[in-house]
């Protein structure tokens, strides 16, 4: 499993095939199939060891948002170190991952203490890792741009600096504008950043919208 991921992590999914893994492990092509039972099967295993890396902590953090956050970063952290991961995991159609199944019950649990029903706990849950998988989605294929150009997110952002003053003056974009007024205007942009950024509007409008639904605890 491990030299399945260390491919994978090294040159992406594309580059991961059953025979690449047989070859690596000095086996036969259906000995690996024999002992996984198909590509499908590898991807489901290698995504459960790589989010084994990051488990919950045996004793969580005190209060709901904590124990999301908790839950959120510790994904965040799997995405990061594993590239491929985000886009090998489904929301609509998820993967049952003796793994991860700790860090939705944290989330179910922490949500239900508000007393809402089932089906809003699902909802919820599905929410926040569909929001940390979305986000981290941008990982691979920035550092594939960064490869591809050899240029980081600001190197290019500043060789686009020119001609985006030169549409924000044609097109008259007051936003914009506003935006370097009055001591202009750098914007470092870090994808940990807007991860965090976008966590905190997720837990504020989860608050308020829980704190709606709200029945007395029996």
């Amino acid at each position: 499993m491990r030299t399945a991921i260390w491919i994978a992590d090294a040159e992406g999914l594309g580059a991961l095939s059953m025979r690449r893994v047989a070859t690596e492990l000095g086996v036969s092509t259906m000995a690996l199939y024999r002992y996984v039972g198909g590509k499908e099967a590898l991807v489901l295993q290698m995504v459960d060891v790589a989010i084994g890396e990051f488990p919950m902590p045996r004793r969580e953090p005190a209060g709901w948002r904590a124990v999301i956050e908790t839950a959120a970063r510790a994904q965040w952290a799997a995405y990061k170190a594993h590239l491929w991961l985000a886009s090998a995991v489904s929301i609509g159609r998820p993967q049952v991952l003796p793994n991860l199944l700790p860090h939705t019950d944290a989330v179910l649990r922490a949500v239900r203490s508000f007393g809402v029903d089932a089906n809003t706990s699902m909802y919820a849950a599905i929410t926040v890792f569909g929001y940390v998988r979305g986000v981290a989605l941008n990982l691979e294929s920035e550092a594939h741009a960064e490869q591809d150009t050899g240029m980081t997110a600001d190197e290019w952002a500043d060789q686009q600096a020119g001609r985006l003053a030169e549409l924000i003056v044609e097109q008259d974009l007051a936003g914009f504008r506003a935006l370097a007024e009055p001591d202009g205007f750098e914007f470092d942009f870090q994808l940990d950043d807007l991860f965090e950024f976008g966590l905190g509007i997720v837990l504020d409008g989860l608050a308020v919208k829980l704190q709606r639904l709200r029945t007395p605890l029996r």
